[in-house]
């Protein structure tokens, strides 16, 4: 574990992200506690090599340390914390997209590659929803990890190797702890996938929920319940989740509250400033731009785009 830490510290001496050379993989550094930041999660998975993160979804916090990552298989409105962070023990880690051409690769090959046919292999395990969880990572991991993070700073051998190393880091992810969260994100759980990323991109529209169940190919009241299982939202309360966060980042970054309201799909301002006082227990306008009002501990405050590192 050292040694990985050692690896993303030579690359990234300052608190920020680096993306890499490598297809799909983001370095990040913290160097101080982070309270709780709004943002949308891509699918991927993060890392920790050193320290903690925690992020929460729904009201439920899930705590991620070091030999441990976060696997998220579907954009999910998230808020995310940092509890513990210095310069001298900064918090390390790294995201591994499972959008990038290679993962796709990957997690196709794997299943095709499958002999088990036991539903329980793929049962993502515990009571948290399918889109998002905890896993811990193994020996094998660890060391696909370091051979992937030694080829940075060698052009050529990214060029070369780097395809075949983030695969292999890939595979070791699908084999372990995690494997069946992974596997379902090209599998039994696309369909919930597909439907989270239609929101995503379409949020700011009209949503019907029984539209949603027809584009899925079921029943309003499965869908209901997939849906639930998957996001831990029920799909209209995960639809206003998305828009008053993606409304939140707007705020920071200089919207008026009329402007946030529209772009995110209200069409009445008043409607959303109530609804975002009661999500985040203060008014909109009172959001500040840049940080000018700096929200009570207990109250989320936004982070930027939703590529950020979890």
């Amino acid at each position: 574990m050292a040694d990985l830490s050692a690896l993303i510290a030579q690359h990234l001496p300052e608190p920020g992200t680096l993306d890499t050379p490598l297809d799909g993989v983001q370095l990040f550094r913290v160097d101080a506690p982070v309270p709780r930041v709004i943002a949308v999660y891509p699918p991927s998975l993060c890392v920790i090599v050193q320290q903690a993160k925690r992020v929460y979804l729904h009201g439920r916090a899930y705590v991620y340390e070091a030999g441990q990552a976060l696997c998220v298989t579907m954009p999910l409105p998230v808020e995310a914390e940092v509890p513990a962070a210095t310069p001298e023990a900064p918090v390390l880690g790294l995201l591994v997209s499972l959008e990038s051409r290679v993962a796709a690769e990957t997690i196709v090959a794997c299943q095709a590659a499958r002999t088990s046919t036991d539903p329980a292999a793929d049962a993502a395990g515990g009571d948290s929803p399918s889109g998002l969880g905890v896993a811990r990572w193994d020996r094998a991991f660890t060391d696909a990890l370091g051979r992937m993070l030694d080829l940075l700073g060698h052009p050529e051998a990214v060029r070369v190797l780097g395809p075949g190393r983030v695969r292999e880091v890939l595979y070791a992810a699908i084999q372990g702890e995690a494997g069946a969260r992974i596997r379902g994100h090209l599998g039994g759980g696309q369909e919930m996938a597909r439907i989270v990323g239609y929101l995503r991109d379409h949020v700011h529209e009209p949503i019907s929920v029984d539209d949603l169940a027809r584009r899925a190919g079921m029943s309003r009241a499965v869908f209901d319940r997939r849906f639930k299982a998957a996001t831990a939202y029920a799909p209209l309360q995960f639809v206003k989740a998305m828009r008053l966060n993606n409304a939140a980042l707007l705020l920071r970054q200089g919207a008026t509250v009329s402007e946030a309201a529209y772009a995110v799909g209200y069409a009445s301002a008043s409607q959303f400033s109530r609804e975002f006082r009661r999500q985040f227990a203060m008014p909109p306008r009172a959001w500040g731009r840049g940080g000018e009002v700096t929200p009570p501990p207990s109250v989320p405050f936004t982070s930027g785009p939703a590529t950020v590192a979890p």
